[in-house]
């Protein structure tokens, strides 16, 4: 018997762990994740790995009705099947995702009907499975069938959730809210649709709600596929026009695993399933082409405004009415009716004295009373000029704004400025780069900038674009005649002839740096937000040390990868990174492919990244520090971000990196395991007798915890910290040794706690 009791042991315990891994469970268990997790956008399901057996009803099928002889594919997938399920109690964190990997194994999957009552065995996974966020599913088990339990067939009633549940003003996921309805079955109420995020890209429309919150309706299911596969039995479905009304939209929430048209990967979106989850309203006039003539009113001028204003149906006369409303320096609004010519109605308002600002927006209404307004949010945005002598105006003439739209005044029609460049094609070249991983192309055009050193606090830059800005070069000063017009919200002068430009003199001292913290450029500024918008085109500089907080920064959600990563389908950053001033914990947006400089964050494989950093580039890695950083401020796809020119927009960079081990030196390894949960080691060497402190750092720079503070021996040393306490994230552990023969070392490592 004691000869046995060595191999029973190692049997008791895998037994043991296979109780552990192998379960059954409920689907609240599987998806509920810590508040601490969620609050730094950390999604993933505590079971990861796990095989669980669960008890759920279908909310939708992997087929169209089973039960009806119609076995069309439901839910879009060649390759593979996949269901939503729901626990019975309908509960947060209730819903989740069943995938199983082939069209054959015997899994009864293609007999499930909508309502049926089942229990499964899976796999906990994530996917994408990366550190930070995905959807949570179950690989479901193919060597076991489906369990049909008893029950009448019921579908889960839908709860009741609001856009603004999900995702904030700017398309800031907000998983502390959202997460607890993944996989769930909810109704979203009174929205309207707004555009596709992107050529190619299954996000079909936008849902966009009164305070202008969005969230993407996802085309998982075949009744709401442009491009349906399987393709036989499915024709493609027709998306209704942008700015149709919705008034309900039934459907499952899922933590969407592809990019939208700005980057962003995670934001949750609803998918629905049968026709009837998708309920229209009645959609108001469509206001659009919305012209001034003059466009540069004078005070002797009164202006005619034009708008194209039609139905639904595409009928003149079941527009009900048309009015302009204006206002003179913030006064009071009138109205004045708008005659109709054909679907162009017109309305003139009349001439003002010189530098009178005035105000416009028109509203439409319908013959069922249905109304709409452009801009559609007169809180943030109207039609706005100021009454000049001429069309020649400061730069601060074109691009300051009154309100939150972002929007010149003048945009669309011809002015004359001038300035000095400070920015010229040498520092910004066009860019270009196709990803070997998802087959889409990434552009940005060459730039030319130019600001004017006279205008103080904002308001004095502009990009000038076309072909004839190439040859100028930083330093001159140049008066221009061009289009002033808006794309991506970024304010341009479009530039149609060389003899547009005019050199006026050369090597002129580039405009002073407005020095300013990376909080007032902040990555989550709303577009037209005037604090922000005012410095667009301008230079601008963190005069002080900023830390690397996010190293491949995507548009709409955190970090997607703690480490230096190459660009795929499921990570994508597009050369920008996030950084901080220590203490202050707001985040800046800085975007390192358009300069002509040397610095990378390992999005193109080509360049150093962190599997292969002798690749050309120096690579940047989050918490590096940079000592002072500068360049001219651009907006793109949502964000403010900050263009460095060239290497000499850098200050010194402090990085984080491990150096090489010598045994008779300092030295502090990489904790192990990383990431951890909750207890990690860290190992280092003194060479001599020192005093030694190793201590813990937060995000934004403070202190959590003191693993070591004295005087300590020449030897190998191994600490254990236990981050039980603390939230998941990222934490940098710093060392500083002063030894007794006059050396020191200081040495900055970073590691991630996952619970």
């Amino acid at each position: 018997m004691k000869k046995i009791i060595p191999f029973l042991a190692p049997i008791v315990f895998l037994a043991a762990i296979g109780l552990y891994l192998v379960y059954n469970t409920t689907i609240m268990v599987v998806q509920t994740v810590p508040n601490d997790s969620l609050a730094i956008g950390h999604d993933r399901s505590t079971k990861i790995n796990d095989t669980v057996t669960v008890i759920g009803r279908v909310v939708a099928p992997a087929v169209v009705n089973a039960s009806g002889n119609d076995f069309r594919i439901l839910m879009r997938g060649s390759s593979s099947r996949t269901i939503y399920i729901q626990d019975t109690t309908n509960g947060n964190f209730s819903g989740i995702i069943v995938r199983q990997a082939d069209t054959v194994s015997n899994t009864l999957i293609n007999n499930l009907d909508s309502g049926m009552k089942v229990s499964l065995k899976g796999i906990v996974q994530e996917f994408p499975d990366i550190i930070s966020s995905g959807a949570t599913q179950l690989k479901l088990d193919t060597l076991t069938e489906i369990q049909i339990l008893p029950t009448i067939k019921r579908r889960p009633a839908p709860i009741q959730v609001n856009v603004s549940d999900f995702d904030s003003l700017g398309g800031n996921v907000k998983f502390l809210k959202g997460e607890k309805y993944e996989g769930m079955y909810v109704q979203i109420n009174n929205v309207t649709i707004g555009p596709q995020s992107g050529s190619g890209v299954r996000n079909i429309r936008r849902l966009i709600d009164a305070q202008g919150n969005f969230i993407y309706m996802r085309d998982f299911s075949n009744f709401f596929s442009t491009g349906p596969t399987p393709s036989w039995g499915w024709t493609a479905w027709v998306p209704p026009s942008i700015g149709t009304t919705v008034t309900s939209i039934r459907g499952v929430i899922v933590n969407s695993a592809y990019g939208d048209a700005n980057g962003g990967l995670y934001g949750y979106v609803i998918v629905p399933i049968y026709p009837n989850d998708l309920t229209l309203g009645n959609t108001p006039p469509f206001i659009s082409s919305v012209s001034r003539s003059p466009g540069v009113p004078k005070p002797v001028n009164t202006v005619q405004v034009n708008a194209v204003v039609s139905d639904t149906l595409d009928q003149p006369l079941s527009v009900d009415s048309c009015q302009l409303y204006y206002r003179i320096n913030k006064g009071a609004y009138t109205k004045l009716n708008m005659s109709p010519t054909g679907n162009i109605y017109s309305a003139t308002m009349p001439a003002q004295v010189l530098g009178t600002l005035v105000e416009y927006f028109i509203k439409a209404k319908d013959n069922l009373g249905a109304t709409r307004l452009n801009p559609s949010d007169t809180s943030k945005s109207t039609y706005f000029y100021y009454v000049r002598n001429n069309d020649t105006m400061s730069i601060k003439d074109i691009q300051y704004t009154p309100n939150n739209g972002g929007f010149s005044g003048f945009n669309g029609y011809d002015v004359t400025t001038e300035g000095i460049v400070t920015c010229d094609t040498t520092d910004i070249p066009a860019f270009a780069f196709t990803s070997p991983y998802n087959s889409g192309t990434q552009t940005s055009p060459r730039r030319v900038i130019i600001q004017d050193p006279n205008i103080a606090g904002g308001w004095s830059g502009i990009w000038i674009d076309g072909n004839a800005t190439d040859p100028l070069v930083k330093g001159q000063r140049v008066r221009v005649r061009g289009t002033v017009s808006e794309t991506n919200s970024m304010t341009r002068l479009i530039i149609a002839t060389p003899g547009d430009i005019q050199v006026l003199s050369s090597n002129n001292p580039i405009p002073n740096f407005e020095i300013m913290t990376p909080a007032i450029v902040a990555d989550n500024k709303l577009d037209g937000d005037t604090t922000a918008e005012k410095w667009e085109s301008v230079m601008i500089r963190f005069a002080n040390q900023c830390v690397v907080s996010c190293v491949n920064a995507p548009s709409a959600s955190g970090c997607t990868s703690e480490f230096p990563v190459p660009d795929t389908s499921f990570r994508r950053n597009f050369g920008e990174i996030l950084v901080v001033y220590p203490g202050e914990n707001v985040e800046a947006r800085i975007e390192l492919q358009d300069g002509n400089h040397n610095k990378v964050n390992g999005w193109d494989p080509a360049q150093a990244n962190y599997y292969n950093q002798n690749l050309p580039g120096q690579l940047m890695w989050r918490w590096d520090g940079i000592s002072s950083l500068q360049g001219v401020l651009y907006y793109a796809f949502g964000k403010y971000k900050m263009v460095p020119r060239t290497n000499a927009d850098f200050g010194s960079i402090i990085g984080v990196e491990p150096i090489g081990e010598i045994a008779t030196q300092f030295w502090i390894k990489q904790n192990y395991p990383n990431p951890f949960n909750p207890v990690t080691n860290i190992v280092y060497n003194l060479p001599a007798e020192s005093e030694v402190t190793l201590k813990i750092y937060n995000l934004v720079g403070q202190e959590v915890k003191t693993l070591v503070s004295g005087i300590q021996n020449k030897g190998k040393y191994e600490v254990k910290f236990d981050g039980m306490n603390l939230a998941s994230g990222m934490y940098i552990y710093v060392i500083e040794a002063n030894s007794f023969n006059g050396s020191s070392f200081r040495e900055v490592k970073k590691m991630v706690l996952v619970k």
